[in-house]
């Protein structure tokens, strides 16, 4: 199969979007509150920081130990709601167990939702044409866009853990002109519709998961999943299987992961022009 770089992808885009920032008047600023001593969640905000600062953004780190209270993360996520040099604001994930994931995400005002999974924001997605679909979803677009492949009419399956990315994800497709079906858990009959799918969008967490044989010649896969096993970060697809099968695939890492950070900063620079 032919990787489908996302690092390439990524860098194309925050080269555009570091000229962009330039030439704005206000610079855009984002910031995530990172809450704990998860060591992934460290990385992650770190590779985030970086490529905000690389083009330019105002970047706040707000930093908590695993023992902070809600309220105090609360009244913080409400100073910058209220912060005008603030245009984007995210809650890395997971949050210790003391903390309510679901109602400190959602304090979050809409208007400044850098991530596009608020509630709010999914709503208006889903019955809005015009809305902005999760960073997630539209990076996952880009990535099959990338390929270079028209996808007017093909058929699409979106394996997922949750509805939270399962249907904006559909939905985004099916707004692009594919023909779109969601396969939830236990995934006991999804190889009949991977095997019939033109594009595969896979995040269930599940490692080496789909594998060639599961797939149609010149498919279109992306892996979402990101699981470490044995000190090496492996994906939802069985990579190995694949390469000698026609068709496009994301790595992990480089597939996904890069581009979504992209997208999460080109996010901010729309919130900031309103």
């Amino acid at each position: 199969m032919y990787p489908i770089d996302g690092r390439q992808l990524a860098a194309r885009i925050r080269a555009e979007l570091k000229v962009k920032v330039a030439a704005m008047a206000t610079k855009p600023g984002l910031a995530i509150v990172l809450v704990g001593d998860d060591v992934a969640s460290h990385t992650y905000v770190r590779l985030k920081e970086k490529a905000a600062r690389e083009i330019g953004l105002h970047f706040v780190r707000c930093e908590f130990p695993a023992n902070t209270s809600e309220a105090a993360v609360l009244t913080r996520i409400a100073q910058l709601n209220a912060d005008p040099n603030i245009h984007g604001i995210i809650v890395q994930l997971p949050l210790p167990s003391q903390l309510d994931a679901d109602r400190v995400v959602n304090t979050i005002a809409p208007a400044k939702d850098a991530d596009g999974f608020l509630k709010a924001s999914l709503e208006k997605f889903r019955t809005d044409a015009a809305a902005l679909p999760p960073v997630l979803c539209e990076g996952i677009w880009r990535l099959i866009t990338n390929t270079g492949q028209a996808y007017t009419n093909a058929k699409a399956i979106v394996l997922a853990n949750s509805t939270t990315f399962g249907e904006p994800m559909a939905l985004l497709l099916t707004r692009n002109g594919l023909d779109v079906q969601i396969a939830y858990p236990p995934f006991h009959h999804s190889q009949e519709l991977t095997l019939a799918a033109d594009v595969t969008v896979i995040a269930i967490g599940k490692p080496h998961f789909l594998q060639a044989k599961d797939v149609k010649p010149n498919a279109t896969i992306i892996d979402v999943g990101y699981t470490r096993v044995k000190d090496k970060d492996v994906g939802d697809v069985d990579a190995e299987s694949m390469v000698t099968n026609p068709g496009w695939l994301t790595p992990v890492p480089g597939g996904v992961g890069p581009v979504t950070v992209a997208m999460l900063l080109e996010r901010t620079v729309r919130l900031a022009l309103g």
